[in-house]
């Protein structure tokens, strides 16, 4: 079950992680997505989308981190 969680965990900075890749390379997916232009086209609102991302990816990271040595299943994945 513990190790569930901690894919769960390395899943969601994988996602947030594409997502940051994504936005910065393509940032008008965002109008395309909503149908309408949030920042009005300054590119605030894709800034900001990179920031939470970014944020998520790496608490994600360390939380599913913190798991593995919490539990002791660093010994079993082979990381230290």
């Amino acid at each position: 079950m513990r190790q569930r969680l901690v894919a769960a965990k390395l899943a969601a900075t994988c996602v947030s992680s594409l997502l940051v890749i994504i936005t910065i390379a393509w940032p008008k997916w965002v109008e395309l997505v909503f149908g309408s232009d949030p920042d009005g086209g300054n590119g605030l609102l894709e800034a900001l989308i990179v920031v939470v991302l970014v944020a998520a990816a790496v608490a994600s990271s360390l939380a599913a981190r913190v798991e593995l040595r919490r539990n002791g299943l660093a010994k079993l994945s082979g990381t230290r």
